[in-house]
């Protein structure tokens, strides 16, 4: 993989206009800087033909004429140059959404165990700077470009000028601007030295500011009082950012003051010259008008100048991180090449010496693991908590790859089907599952907006037992979800959410249902009309079901109990009961409870 220096991005950001087949821009390029760039030029004359004029005695109307002259010029080529360029902006708004999506694509498929990683976290943030704003990397890299083709042509223009009268005067100024730009470029080294230390503290402080004022942390922070400690943690984390920018800021400061040397040298012998041609007469009043305005004007295109350069060289190194990060997406994400999944056909899943350990970490979750589903099975996963039920169906699903051994499914690793394929064999409602700010009926079945697929999901919600509240709503299915998008969305209870969850799931149709703790915020009556169902729900499927409460596991063929060190026992209801081990005295305890009422919804 090459590494991608500054002139082989800033190359690739140019072949993107190609690309995205917005080659005018070449075009508007070059008539953006000629008129743009005569502007200032055209306002240099102003001064000398009025006082040539008005000390030659020569008409009024010939000074108003010139005078019009020069203005109609000047608006005319002021008003192209703007036409031009809003034209130009629109598109580098479009070159970077274009970017964006692609960013965004890339990022969905990055491999899941990836993106719980911090040091990934940091990697991605560092990456997308570039693509967070159009004032920062990726599109100001057009407008520098731009901005400088614009500036060259006045460079030129009043080099010109000056060097009529004396050239060592135009020297001076472009030898103050080098000066000038090798302490922005300081600068520039600076900030992209600690371009990763920035990301890292943004990330953390930009979670806190987000805890802070996210309203469905509010209950939380009320009610354990909360708000000084989050308040607090936002204010550190605060501070931590401010000191890098503090430390980017001074060193600006130190840089700019070399640079403020200079100018005042600069116009110090400009000047100087000037006066001395005047008294020497080898120029007029008026030219000595054209002079100084020339020396202002020309200082302040070169100074724009520098400022352009140095953007640019910041803007293309953050872009440059940008583009590191999408040529190490083969990296980030690995698949195979297997994409005839027969998803009407229950597989058989396989675990064979599976040894897992979450990355960055020690601790093993699972050690020489192996264990085999049958297909149709109708599996119940439990046992204490922190034994790895979780990281189990995280492993089958796809979303982490074993430490060491593999998984079958149907006979073939896992690792050699396509990600996206593999991904389609499973139903899965995730205990952490996640609402959208969209639909209730789009949160069931997404993109799909047939009329097939209204149907089916309408189906799956009254399966789950949430029809009659829906169609109770003046929206109906299509009442918006939560009230960050819509003033008027709903949000529902928590076992709604979880039913929510199970019509999505059921919606999908994988042949392999996952249903993670799905009854954990249901009423008892709520989950005995899932459990009535549970057949139907999983039927012709493999469904492996994890829960603590061990009602639900009379509903399965098969029950693997696990505690800290693994899997200890496996068999149906009946053979584990006999065996009066761990998940007899389980059953037993949650079965106490039910009877005496000890714990609300025999949680135990």
């Amino acid at each position: 993989m090459k590494k991608n220096t500054f002139f082989r991005t800033l190359g690739r950001q140019i072949q993107l206009i190609k690309s995205s087949k917005m080659c005018s821009i070449y075009l508007y390029w070059p008539l953006i800087a000629i008129f743009g760039g005569c502007v200032p030029v055209i306002g240099v004359f102003y001064s000398k033909l009025i006082i040539e004029c008005i000390s030659e005695g020569k008409p009024k109307e010939y000074l108003i004429l010139l005078i019009g002259i020069l203005t109609g010029v000047s608006i005319l080529a002021y008003f192209v140059s703007c036409i031009l360029k809003a034209f130009t902006d629109v598109n580098y708004f479009r070159l970077r959404q274009r970017e964006f999506h692609r960013v965004i694509k890339i990022y969905d498929e990055v491999d899941y165990e990836k993106i719980e990683n911090p040091h990934f976290q940091d990697e991605v943030n560092v990456g997308f700077e570039a693509m967070q704003g159009d004032g920062w990397g990726f599109q100001p890299v057009y407008k520098n470009l731009e901005d400088i083709f614009k500036s060259l042509i006045s460079i030129i223009l009043f080099s010109v000028i000056l060097s009529l009268f004396n050239v060592w005067i135009a020297v001076l100024c472009l030898c103050s601007t080098l000066v000038t730009a090798l302490a922005n470029q300081g600068v520039s080294r600076y900030i992209n030295k600690r371009k990763e230390d920035r990301a890292h503290a943004s990330r953390q402080k930009w979670y806190f500011q987000q805890t802070c004022s996210d309203f469905s942390y509010g209950k939380d922070i009320r009610v354990f009082g909360l708000k000084k400690f989050l308040l607090d943690k936002y204010k550190n984390k605060s501070l931590s950012y401010v000191k890098i920018f503090a430390a980017v800021e001074n060193k600006r400061f130190l840089y700019s003051f070399f640079g403020l040397l200079m100018l005042l040298l600069e116009d110090g012998l400009s000047y100087y010259f000037i006066i001395k041609a005047y008294f020497d007469k080898t120029i007029t009043i008026a030219d000595v008008s054209l002079y100084i305005t020339t020396i202002v004007a020309f200082t302040t295109v070169l100074r724009g100048f520098a400022s352009d350069v140095t953007n640019l060289i910041t803007n293309v190194k953050v872009t440059e991180s940008y583009f590191d990060f999408i040529d190490k997406q083969e990296v980030y994400k690995t698949t195979g090449n297997i994409t005839d999944i027969r998803l009407q056909e229950a597989p058989k899943i396989e675990f064979r010496d599976v040894w897992f350990k979450y990355p960055d970490t020690e601790k093993w979750i699972l050690k020489e693991f192996n264990f085999t589903i049958e297909p149709g099975e109708k599996l119940a996963i439990v046992g204490e908590n922190g034994a790895g039920k979780t990281t189990i169906i995280k492993l089958i699903c796809g979303l982490f790859k074993p430490t060491k051994g593999e998984i079958l499914i149907n006979g073939i690793s896992s690792e050699e089907y396509d990600k996206e394929s593999y991904y389609n064999m499973f139903s899965t409602v995730f205990q952490d599952f996640d609402i959208f700010a969209c639909s209730i009926l789009e949160n069931v079945i997404g993109i799909d907006q047939t009329e097939k697929a209204y149907r089916f999901g309408k189906e799956c919600l009254k399966r789950v037992g949430l029809a009659e509240y829906i169609e109770s709503l003046p929206l109906a299915y299509d009442t918006p979800m939560l009230k960050v998008i819509e003033e008027n969305g709903v949000d529902l209870s928590g076992g709604q959410r979880q039913k929510l969850a199970i019509a999505r799931a059921l919606y999908k149709n994988g042949n392999v249902v996952i249903l993670d703790e799905p009854t954990s915020a249901l009423d008892a009556l709520a989950e005995a009309e899932i459990y009535q169902s549970f057949d139907d729900l999983v039927a012709n499927k493999t469904a492996i079901y994890i829960s603590h409460r061990l009602s639900s596991t009379k509903f399965c063929d098969k029950i693997a109990f696990f505690d800290s060190t693994g899997l200890k026992e496996y068999g149906t209801h009946d053979e584990l009961l006999k065996a009066k081990k761990g998940y007899y005295h389980m059953f037993t305890v949650q079965g106490k409870y039910y009877q005496e009422g000890g714990v609300p919804n025999g949680k135990a």
